[in-house]
């Protein structure tokens, strides 16, 4: 049986930190302010690394001519921490209103989905955090469980209570 973990709280990000260690161009650093979507790397043994299924979401999004404007938050190399699994590395997702929120999860989830295809009957979890700015600070939702609950648990959560 999988367990499933997820969690809502305020959250901070070292954007500075990021973009310092790895000399993004002012012109990356607009996408935070200009995109409704952006995939983020996570900080991790005192390095910046983009999750897994990062550049394969971000074609995913591409390939589907989406409304929301979806970006990478990333000039042009991406340090990839790859993990040998069929479990689902999904980027930071930075959503830029709590309005966006159902939307981005719909896209996960629709990825999600697409990427079990052919193999719905393996186990596989998925591990996945939100960054849901929140005025001046971010919110930060966080799911680690199973992909089949994955929709589900982000339909009971309450928008309007972030």
């Amino acid at each position: 049986m999988t367990t499933t973990h997820s969690a809502i709280g305020y959250s901070q990000y070292p954007l500075q930190e990021y973009y310092k260690e790895n000399n993004i161009s002012e012109e990356c650093q607009k996408k935070i302010s200009s995109s409704d979507i952006l995939i983020m790397p996570y900080k991790y043994n005192g390095g910046f690394y983009f999750a897994d299924e990062s550049l394969s979401f971000y074609r995913y999004c591409k390939n589907k001519n989406l409304e929301q404007n979806i970006d990478i938050l990333a000039d042009e190399d991406v340090n990839v921490r790859s993990l040998h699994s069929f479990d689902i590395w999904m980027p930071l997702i930075f959503v830029a209103t709590n309005i966006l929120l159902p939307i981005a999860v719909n896209i996960v989830s629709d990825y999600i989905i697409q990427k079990r295809k052919g193999r719905e009957e393996e186990p596989c979890n998925v591990d996945i955090s939100f960054k849901v700015k929140h005025g001046d600070d971010f919110k930060e939702l966080h799911y680690n469980g199973s992909a089949e609950a994955f929709k589900e648990t982000f339909e009971k959560i309450d928008i309007n209570n972030l």
